[in-house]
């Protein structure tokens, strides 16, 4: 295709894209297909001509009455020398609908953004519940350790309790044992005190008598 010989205007790829409402790597996919021909400009950026990109783009069901034939935005081709930069004018409703489109992406991406604020004060909540919960946790364990260590010791004390009540009854029976031999030599003495006493008052008549 010689765009010079055609006559067209020409538009460069991301004009091309435009009126196909598709990307520009999708462009050089027609291209390559063989869909769509192009010229490459001496820097090597493809160069179309708007009436053949119209014709793929109501092939191709893109907007038929989206296609405006009249103004080319743009530098003229004539000031660039190639014209890669020209897109062609739209009506003005699509305008408004990419404007609407944007709006829409700019409301969206804001209720994201906030979403994410809130999920990242969530995640910073959470991490502070998760440090509270680890304290508590430490200080349940250390009471834990302290209630073993009162419950041992109390179990001690209750076995040293029993040891010394055994050693108190048993120095109690001790005690009356004591009590009881003391009171039976207190009264062998006094039997052997009165058996004395009897001794020696036969001792005394055998005395007199014998006289």
């Amino acid at each position: 295709m010689d765009r010079g010989q055609s006559g067209g205007e020409g538009i460069g790829i991301n004009g091309a894209a435009a009126v196909l409402r598709c990307p520009a790597d999708t462009v050089r996919r027609y291209v390559t297909e063989g869909r769509l021909e192009a010229e490459r400009t001496a820097e090597g950026e493809y160069l179309f001509d708007l009436s053949e990109v119209e014709e793929l783009a109501r092939e191709l069901g893109a907007g038929e009455d989206e296609v405006f034939e009249g103004e080319i935005m743009g530098d003229d081709p004539g000031e660039t020398g190639e014209g890669s930069s020209r897109l062609p004018a739209v009506p003005f409703e699509r305008y408004e609908r990419l404007l609407q489109e944007g709006q829409d992406y700019k409301t969206r991406l804001e209720e994201r953004s906030r979403q994410v604020e809130e999920i990242r004060q969530e995640r910073d909540a959470a991490r502070v519940e998760m440090d509270r919960l680890w304290s508590e946790i430490e200080r349940l364990n250390l009471v834990d350790y302290q209630r073993e260590l009162q419950e041992k010791a109390i179990s001690t004390l209750e076995e040293e309790k029993q040891k010394l009540e055994a050693e108190r009854e048993r120095l109690t029976r001790e005690k009356t044992e004591l009590i009881e031999e003391k009171s039976s030599i207190a009264e062998e003495r006094t039997r052997l005190e009165a058996e004395l006493k009897v001794v020696k008052s036969r001792g005394f008549w055998g005395r007199i008598l014998g006289s």
